[in-house]
C-alpha cells in the first residue's frame, strides 16, 4: 500500500465530508447554551476535551470511534444496522463472510471485572455455530494472553454445560464449537510493538510434532492493535481490503483519512453521518464526553495500579534475587570461615604436638644435664681423691684403706 501523503487540501474536501460544519466557535457555544445543563457540563470538561469537541463541530476532525458511546452506537447488535456492521467487521477479521445468528448475554458468565479498560464486550454465535467474543479495549491489559485464556475458558465451559444439558447421554466433545477471542486495542501493550510492521496477531494451538495439523483446538485469539495499524498504514485506496478499511475507521480522526476512506469505501459515509448527528443533541454529546472522561480517569487509575503492582512485583523479585545472592555469598563465606577454622584447629594441633615434643626434648636435655653434672661431680671427686693420694704416704694410704675396709665390714655385719 502506498505510504504517500494525501494530496487533498482541507478546502477541497471538508465541505463534502459528513462532519459538522458550524461556521465559528461562537456559533457552537450558542448552540450549547441553548441547553443550560449541556453548557454547564461543557464548561466542566478539561480544556483539551473542549478543544476536541470544538474541532469536531467545526469539521476539523472526526470524533473518536473508540469512545464508549460512539462505539456502542455504531456496533449496537440490537439494531439491524449495528448488527450488519458487526458482521462486516467480523467477516473482515476472520477472512470469510459470517452471519450472527444470536447474541448471547454476558450476565451468565462467571467472570466480572470492575473498572476495566473494555469499551465493549459482546459474545455472539455465528452461522457456522462458532462463537466470537468481541472486545474493544481503550488500553490493552498487561497480561493479555492470561486474560484471554480465562475468558475463553469461561465461554467454553458455559458452552459445555449448555450442550451437555441439552444432549444428555448423547453428548460428546465433538458437539463443542470453536470460540474466537477478538480483541481490538486502541493502545496496545509494549510487547505487541516488538513485532515491527505487524498489527494483527493470531494465536492458535498446534502440536510441535505436526499431528492434528488441521485442527487448532477449540479456541483462537486475534489481537488487533489500532495504534500499530495507524502508524503503519497511512493511506486507504480502492485496492485496500475490508480489514484495513475497518481499522482505519476505528483509528483515524483526521479529515484526510476520513475522506480517503469514504472515497474508497462509500458505505462508511452513512456511519459518519450518524455520528455527526450527535451535534443535534448537544446534551447527549457533552454527557458522552463527560462519561468518557470518567472512564478515562478510572482506566488511568487502574493502569497506574496495575503498573504499580508490576513494579512492586519486579521490586520483590529483585529483592528476592538479591537476598538469594546474599545468602549464597554468606554460605560461601561460612564455608571459607569453616575451612579457616579447620586450618586453625589443625595448626593448633600441630603447635600442641610441637610443644609436647619441645617439652619432651627439654626433659631429655635436663636429664642429660643432670647425668653430665653427676659425671662431672664423680670426675671431680676422683681427681680430688687422686690428688690427695699423691700427697699422702703409702702408710697413710694403707691405714685409710684399712679403716675404710673395717667400716665397710662393720656396716655389712650390722
Amino acid at each position: 500500500m502506498s505510504q504517500n501523503k494525501s494530496t487533498f487540501s482541507d478546502k477541497q474536501y471538508v465541505r463534502a465530508l459528513p462532519l459538522p460544519a458550524f461556521s465559528s466557535q461562537a456559533a457552537i457555544e450558542a448552540h450549547f447554551k441553548s441547553i443550560p445543563t449541556a453548557w454547564e457540563n461543557y464548561k466542566s470538561l478539561p480544556v483539551s476535551m473542549q478543544q476536541e469537541l470544538m474541532d469536531f463541530c467545526l469539521g476539523k476532525q472526526g470524533l473518536k470511534i473508540t469512545y464508549d458511546s460512539v462505539f456502542r452506537k455504531v456496533f449496537n447488535p440490537e439494531k439491524e444496522q449495528g448488527l450488519k456492521r458487526l458482521e462486516s467487521l467480523l467477516s473482515a477479521i476472520l477472512g470469510h463472510n459470517v452471519t450472527i445468528i444470536r447474541i448471547i448475554p454476558r450476565s451468565g458468565t462467571q467472570m466480572n471485572e470492575s473498572a476495566a479498560f473494555v469499551v465493549m464486550d459482546i459474545l455472539v454465535q455465528l452461522d457456522d455455530q462458532s462463537f466470537a467474543n468481541v472486545e474493544m479495549q481503550k488500553i490493552g491489559y498487561n497480561f493479555p494472553l492470561a486474560r484471554a485464556d480465562c475468558y475463553i475458558s469461561d465461554i467454553i465451559m458455559r458452552q459445555y454445560a449448555d450442550r451437555k444439558a441439552a444432549l444428555g447421554k448423547k453428548f460428546t466433545f465433538n458437539h463443542l464449537h470453536k470460540v474466537y477471542s477478538i480483541i481490538l486495542m486502541e493502545q496496545s501493550p509494549k510487547e505487541f510493538h516488538t513485532a515491527h510492521g505487524k498489527y494483527v496477531h493470531r494465536r492458535r494451538t498446534y502440536f510441535d510434532t505436526g499431528i492434528y495439523s488441521q485442527n487448532s483446538g477449540l479456541h483462537e485469539d486475534i489481537f488487533l492493535c489500532l495504534d500499530s495499524f495507524h502508524s503503519i498504514v497511512h493511506n486507504i485506496t480502492k485496492n485496500s481490503n475490508d480489514l484495513e478499511a475497518w481499522l482505519t475507521f476505528l483509528s483515524a480522526t483526521d479529515p484526510a483519512s476520513i475522506h480517503m476512506l469514504i472515497d474508497s469505501f462509500p458505505s462508511f459515509a452513512s456511519i459518519y453521518q450518524e455520528i455527526t448527528n450527535f451535534v443535534n443533541t448537544p446534551k447527549e454529546l457533552i454527557d458522552m464526553l463527560s462519561e468518557e472522561l470518567y472512564i478515562m480517569d478510572k482506566n488511568l487509575e487502574r493502569l497506574m495500579v496495575a503498573e504499580l503492582q508490576e513494579e512492586v512485583s519486579e521490586a520483590i523479585a529483585r529483592r528476592d534475587n538479591a537476598v538469594a545472592a546474599m545468602n549464597e555469598a554468606v554460605a560461601a563465606l561460612d564455608n571459607v570461615v569453616a575451612q579457616r577454622d579447620d586450618a586453625v584447629a589443625q595448626r593448633d594441633d600441630a603447635v600442641a604436638q610441637r610443644d609436647d615434643a619441645v617439652a619432651q626434648r627439654d626433659d631429655a636435655v635436663a636429664q642429660r644435664d643432670d647425668a653430665v653434672a653427676q659425671r662431672d661431680d664423680a670426675i671431680n671427686e676422683r681427681n680430688i681423691y687422686k690428688l690427695r693420694c699423691q700427697n699422702k704416704s703409702a702408710e697413710e694410704i694403707s691405714n685409710e684403706l684399712q679403716l675404710s675396709l673395717e667400716y665397710v665390714l662393720s656396716v655389712l655385719n650390722n
